[in-house]
């Protein structure tokens, strides 16, 4: 994720300023959005990644998987 503002805040104080402006900003953002709001947005905004999504080839079977079976 890109910034375009590099500031770290040094304190308590200047970390809630941060915080608030963002959720301030994100809250202006969804009351006029017309439409739908992406995931990737609000992460953005919020300013957190998002974790990557896995695959369906990464993810186990259930029909495979005999779940009464404990040998």
């Amino acid at each position: 994720m890109s910034k375009y503002i590099d500031f770290t805040p040094e304190t308590a104080s200047e970390e809630y300023a941060l915080l608030a402006g963002r959720v301030e900003a994100f809250a202006n953002y969804v009351v006029h959005e017309k439409y739908s709001i992406s995931k990737e947005m609000c992460a953005a905004m919020l300013g957190f990644e998002l974790p990557e999504e896995q695959t369906e080839e990464d993810e186990p079977d259930d029909v495979e998987i005999n779940w009464f079976d404990k040998d």
